[in-house]
């Protein structure tokens, strides 16, 4: 059960409590003598101490004071055996660090009740200490992925903020190397190092030749596996020979490898190696490498928008000095009409242009400018307008065309001349400018909700964290077991709340980076989302009425039989995602009970039909403001009229995303005060089971 470390110099006090301690199950070891029990608590680590007060060379009080002294052994229960009760010796001996005193002769009941009651003590001290170490790597992940995010979400340049990021993580992940490798866009086979990262300790200590396409690391087959968006994470020792040899002499004992990807193509990696153990990473380490390469991705995306952006801007002012090149020139498309709109003359640029002779112009074949004789000439004797054309060889092209009225010195009409450019190239650098914009807009906007959204949603859980993790620190010893497991609890329910939103923050993440997986799967509907109900339920101990409700439209009789409800329904089950179907099912229903007041009613409807498969969910809560329906499905988004309840607005976004990997569609319809219904049609593949 524990480990006991018995210290007399009495070879009978020793036998006797070594009998009664084994027979209660525990674990003992003897010292004779102070120097020696100093020693073995060292080396073994025991659960508990019984020592004699008066021994020769050490005494009780000096081996407990140097016992706890050790901080590995500071929380040991220790018992002091002594015939002496004076309270000035208990005093000294609490001073030195005594839990227990037992006065000699020792009464075996009393010793053995003394001792199960501090060893549950010092268990949940170490539980506590446990639980403090795990939640403070968590928090210092969540740290270092909050100052990843902002310092990418803050950076416009291509590669100013990559190294600060590559840094952050390898001290999160406490590794020996961390580096971000960029492959070369003709073979991802090629790749060269972008930046890294060492430890202080090992600045002077880069491997030479490591950013050389022809360096034997990785091996060729990892970065295969790479561009094929596989992980990579393994130690040396898991590793066939040839490449074990490899890992031998770059002295790495393990390695994490993660493909990063751009707009679905494949760009690089970021790396991670430990060269002084073979210690793989942890789920929650490897969800912020996770982290870190979609938020790169999306960084990388952004940068090539913007980039994107100035060359179309470039191109746009190139175009602009081309076509002034040409009105200098005087090679501008010119043509003349008469009073009535006949075509006079045309140009030889205007003929080059085109293709075609003057004669072929004049008889009508191409012209694509006709005055426009309904206007009056001398209010607008000048009007500048656009025209699309398709020239002989199909191609679409947009000119501007300025049309001018001629008059002579009487102020009487001569006719008209029009001079034409073409703006092909303009428009459409214009347009992609107008896109670029609108994309860095909507970054903009993400970023500020994101922030927004960090800020206040993860405040409330850290400051529940750490005010009790300091109460249990102060107070563990002092309260009963039931008060320290409440403490505990709200611990860990705080964690379990960070890292479910952790988890649709990475799922929004997957999505943007189309890396959501979709693996149907044969699940009877009807008691998936029944248990989902269920769920919801047990969660929400409400005076919430939630109604389930199943239809079948459009069946063969012959394919019914009678239920255990005692109806007919079909004997078939679905092809769908489990995991996804969840999070739509999931988040509406939960979102109509958390939007709806008490004793409110949520109506769950399943509807078959020949091709699809519909769920209803419906409410009579405080519905949605129409001009706000729009923009209910897009990230950390919420409506105004949801201000005073807690909320991240990811979940419709992730049940938008769900529906789409599906193939299906989403619709709501609401009213304020009165409720909302949302209607999820998912493509029905049938499973005859």
């Amino acid at each position: 059960m524990a480990k006991i470390l018995v210290i007399d110099d009495d070879i009978t006090i020793q036998l006797v409590l070594q009998h009664l301690l084994e027979k209660e199950g525990h674990e003992v070891a003897i010292a004779k003598d102070g120097k020696e029990g100093i020693r073995k608590a060292r080396d073994w680590h025991p659960d508990g101490i019984i020592c004699d007060w008066l021994m020769p060379g050490l005494d009780g009080l000096e081996v407990c004071r140097q016992v706890k002294a050790i901080p590995d052994l500071a929380t040991t229960f220790f018992v002091l055996l002594t015939a002496r009760e004076e309270v000035d010796d208990l005093v000294k001996g609490l001073d030195a660090g005594a839990d227990e005193f037992l006065s000699k002769p020792v009464e075996p009941e009393k010793l053995l009740a003394r001792m199960r009651a501090g060893l549950r003590t010092v268990k949940s001290a170490q539980l506590s200490r446990t639980l403090t170490q795990q939640l403070s790597q968590k928090s210092a992940l969540l740290a270092a992925l909050v100052e990843v995010q902002g310092c990418l979400l803050a950076d416009n340049s291509t590669n100013g903020c990559y190294a600060q990021v590559i840094s952050t993580l390898g001290r999160a992940l406490d590794a020996s190397h961390a580096y971000f490798w960029e492959a070369s866009p003709e073979s991802p086979n090629l790749n060269q190092i972008r930046v890294d990262w060492f430890p202080l300790q090992h600045q002077g200590s880069r491997r030479p030749g490591l950013q050389y396409p022809d360096s034997s690391y990785p091996p060729a087959s990892w970065l295969e596996l790479l561009a094929k968006g596989q992980v990579i994470h393994t130690t040396a020792a898991n590793l066939p020979a040839s490449e074990r040899q490899i890992f031998q002499e770059l002295d790495i004992q393990a390695v994490v490898l993660f493909p990063i990807t751009v707009n679905g193509k494949y760009c690089g990696f970021i790396g991670c190696e430990n060269h002084n153990r073979a210690r793989l990473w942890d789920d929650s380490e490897m969800d912020l490498l996770r982290a870190t390469v979609s938020a790169i991705s999306l960084h990388l995306e952004r940068t090539t928008a913007e980039a994107e952006k100035a060359r179309s801007l470039a191109a746009l002012q190139e175009s602009e000095a081309r076509y002034r090149a040409i009105v200098e020139d005087q090679t501008e498309l010119i043509c003349r009409f008469a009073p009535d709109g006949t075509l006079t003359f045309v140009n030889d640029a205007y003929c080059r242009y085109f293709g075609i002779s003057t004669d072929a112009v004049r008889r009508g074949s191409l012209v694509p400018i006709i005055p426009d004789l309904t206007r009056d000439f001398y209010t607008d004797p000048v009007v500048t307008r656009e025209h699309s054309l398709i020239l002989l060889n199909g191609e679409v092209r947009i000119h501007q065309w300025t049309d001018r009225a001629l008059f002579d010195a009487q102020n009487r009409l001569l006719g008209f001349q029009a001079v034409g450019q073409d703006i092909t190239d303009r428009k459409r650098a214009e347009e992609e400018a107008i896109k670029a914009l609108e994309k860095e807009k909507e970054l903009v906007e993400l970023k500020s909700r994101f922030i927004s959204m960090v800020s206040h949603e993860f405040r409330t859980p850290l400051t529940t964290i750490l005010s009790a993790a300091d109460l249990l620190e102060y107070y563990i010893d002092n309260w009963n077991r039931t008060k320290n497991l409440e403490y505990i609890q709200r611990i860990q329910t705080a964690a379990v709340s960070m890292m479910n939103l952790l988890e649709d923050v990475l799922f929004i993440g997957r999505s943007e980076a189309n890396k959501i997986l979709f693996n149907p799967k044969p699940i009877q509907l009807s008691e998936f989302c029944q248990k989902i109900l269920a769920e919801i339920k047990a969660c929400n101990p409400t005076s919430h009425s939630i109604i389930f409700s199943e239809h079948f439209l459009d069946f063969d009789p012959a394919q019914t039989v009678v239920s255990k409800f005692g109806q007919s329904s079909p004997t078939m089950m679905a092809l769908m995602d489990e995991k996804l179907l969840h999070q739509i099912i999931g988040n509406l229903v939960a979102n109509s009970v958390k939007y709806s007041a008490n004793h409110g009613r949520v109506e769950f409807q399943l509807v078959w039909g020949k091709s699809e498969v519909k769920f209803y969910v419906k409410d009579n809560g405080i519905g949605i403001p129409p001009e706000e329906i729009p923009h209910l499905f897009e990230s950390f988004y919420r409506a105004k009229n949801t201000a005073d309840i807690p909320g991240t607005g990811l979940g419709l976004a992730i049940v938008k995303r769900s529906v789409d990997v599906h193939g299906g569609e989403i619709s709501v319809e609401s009213e304020l005060g009165k409720g909302t219904t949302f209607t999820v049609t998912l493509p029905l593949i049938k499973y005859q089971g």
